[in-house]
């Protein structure tokens, strides 16, 4: 690491004529080079401190425990801060990019605080491409997660994860996730998922958040929001003004999982969400088999542990081109509104107006 900057914040306080001059607490930038290990940057960090890479390829990933970090890249382009694996991994075993995870004090988990992540290509990982697991007020800000093996980038169990501005493409699994987080208070804004094999967005066994003005293009699935039973449902998510266009790739499925393909927008299994203002255009399978394709879809989730679909608002949305119908419903859930959608197709009829 070849240079270390501190800035320290000094406060004037005057009283009775008297002058006094204190240092507040440090803040650090450190600054890491091509051939500089990031993880020892980070190992060296203090609450508050940025730690800033330059352009470069840089292997073995990050792991970070410490609270209120800002690590900060040089762009996300491959001539930008590039994060590829290498022979001895820092994060999951070699198996992830980027890891923030609690922490472990007197037997309870605590919670790791306001990481914030920019300007990364982050790629070729088996598992991840960056993760938050046990984490609060991560924010994840105009990266791009490339190839990786399951998910670009994740959050599990945290709260108060922001996706803003990044890219996920490639994925073996999905471009962006959020799960099993019943009170998640997520934000995902702005983001594109393309060329995913299954999920563009795959929002599961999670609640309480927003997905705004999003593009989810050629995935097996657009934008799911998915019940698969686990405690806290899915319910109470925001989806505003998204965009699901040509997602036709075929996924075949598994031993726990449907084959999927021409998915837009699925409700699975998820209730007392609203879907407004979106479009899901040219969205129709590959596979003859798919569990559910359709612009729009709203289906039970009991085939494989969640429940009906019920309670939903799907208003002002633009639907067309899709297949088998722009907007689709199973008719097992109560409660669901359709109201305003300006489509061509619906089953059963009368959805489209």
């Amino acid at each position: 690491m070849r240079v270390v900057r501190r800035s320290f914040a000094l406060a004037v306080v005057t009283a009775a004529c008297l002058a006094m001059t204190s240092a507040a607490a440090p803040a650090a930038t450190i600054q890491v080079f091509q051939g500089d290990s990031i993880q020892a940057a980070v190992d060296s960090a203090h609450r508050g401190d940025t730690i800033v890479v330059h352009r470069g390829v840089f292997r073995n990933g990050v792991k970070i425990k410490k609270n209120q970090l800002t690590l900060r890249g040089a762009g996300d382009g491959r001539n930008g801060s590039v994060i590829k694996p290498g022979q001895h991994g820092n994060c999951g075993h070699g198996a992830a990019g980027i890891c923030i995870s609690g922490r472990t004090s007197n037997g309870h988990q605590t919670p790791t605080v306001g990481t914030r992540i920019s300007g990364f290509r982050v790629q070729g990982f088996s598992d991840f491409g960056a993760i938050a697991f046990g984490a609060s007020k991560t924010t994840f800000r105009n990266n791009t997660f490339a190839r990786n093996d399951e998910y670009g980038v994740a959050a599990f169990s945290s709260k108060g994860t922001r996706f803003l501005h990044n890219v996920a493409m490639d994925g073996a699994e999905a471009g962006f996730y959020v799960g099993d987080s019943p009170h998640a208070n997520a934000v995902l804004r702005g983001n594109v998922a393309r060329r995913n094999h299954e999920f563009g967005f795959f929002l599961r066994d999670s609640s309480h958040a927003r997905a705004v003005h999003n593009r989810a293009v050629r995935n097996c699935l657009g934008i799911g929001l998915v019940n698969t039973g686990s405690p806290g449902g899915v319910h109470d998510w925001s989806l505003l003004g998204n965009r699901a266009l040509r997602n036709q790739r075929r996924c075949p499925g598994g031993e726990d999982a449907p084959p999927i393909s021409g998915t837009g927008i699925g409700l699975l299994g998820a209730s007392h969400n609203l879907i407004r203002d979106n479009v899901a255009n040219g969205n129709r399978p590959s596979d003859q088999k798919a569990a559910f394709p359709g612009g729009i879809v709203v289906v039970s989730s009991t085939p494989f542990g969640g429940s009906n679909a019920a309670h939903n608002r799907i208003v002002d949305n633009r639907a067309h081109h899709n297949q088998p119908a722009d907007i689709l419903w199973d008719g097992k859930g109560k409660g669901n509104l359709f109201n305003r959608n300006r489509c061509d197709s619906s089953q059963p009829d009368g959805l489209c107006k």
